[in-house]
């Protein structure tokens, strides 16, 4: 027993036990996992978490921490993504050996729903919070989850299969009420912005909606990608 490392890189040292995990069970229960798909849905998708994550908790009890075993539907949460790349975020509270909290492990996975498919490799990360409401909280906050710590990894369609459709790139304006500020005398000039939008333009992005947040005003534009 050491307890001795940091949450975050007990953690660390998880992902890259995880890193291995998920491969392996899946290569090794492909067959297996595609027919449990194809009649149970997105039961299949459980069975492989159950399978790879155990390796990762076996880790935490080497070391000392409690982790509750298998994978309990109600310790997570689903609400990001389109059909074919969902992310579904499972946590798991992990204990000192008296039982006080040492943190939250948060295991992302992405996941289609329209075939066994895993569109990005699962990841982990450590929150400090272990209150459900807290955890809850914490992940509705996108900063929470977008890794900009690790580079993106992409996984290809089962067969090779290309994907679906036009390919887009988005982005933001999260200013754009600037340009909609009243004048002195109380009068709304609109040049401001069709000189705003009009850098957006020239490098053929296109607005595609608008929405208020705040005091601000946020645009979104997007162009399409080419083949």
């Amino acid at each position: 027993m050491t307890n001795q490392m940091t949450f975050p890189i007990l953690i660390r040292k998880a992902e890259a036990i995880l890193s291995v995990s998920w491969r392996s069970v899946y290569e090794e229960k492909q067959k297996e996992l595609t027919e449990m798909f194809a009649q149970y849905g997105d039961r299949a998708y459980g069975v492989w978490i159950q399978q790879f994550m155990a390796p990762v908790l076996e880790y935490f009890k080497e070391e000392g921490y409690h982790v509750k075993s298998g994978f309990n539907r109600t310790d997570s949460v689903e609400h990001w993504g389109p059909p074919e790349e969902r992310e579904r975020c499972i946590w798991y509270v992990v204990k000192h050996d008296d039982g006080t909290p040492a943190g939250t492990m948060v295991l992302q996975v992405y996941h289609s729903h329209i075939m066994l498919h895993f569109p990005r490799p699962p990841r982990l990360f450590p929150l400090e919070t272990t209150e459900r409401e807290q955890i809850l909280a914490a992940l509705s906050d996108a900063t929470t989850r977008v890794r900009w710590d690790v580079t993106e990894e992409r996984l290809p369609l089962p067969g090779g299969l290309p994907g679906q459709g036009p390919s887009w790139e988005y982005a933001t304006d999260i200013a754009l009420a600037d340009c909609l500020r009243e004048t002195h005398d109380g009068q709304l000039s609109s040049w401001t912005l069709d000189e705003a939008l009009s850098h957006w333009g020239r490098y053929g992005w296109e607005l595609i909606s608008v929405a208020p947040s705040g005091r601000k005003l946020v645009a979104f534009f997007r162009r399409r990608l080419e083949a």
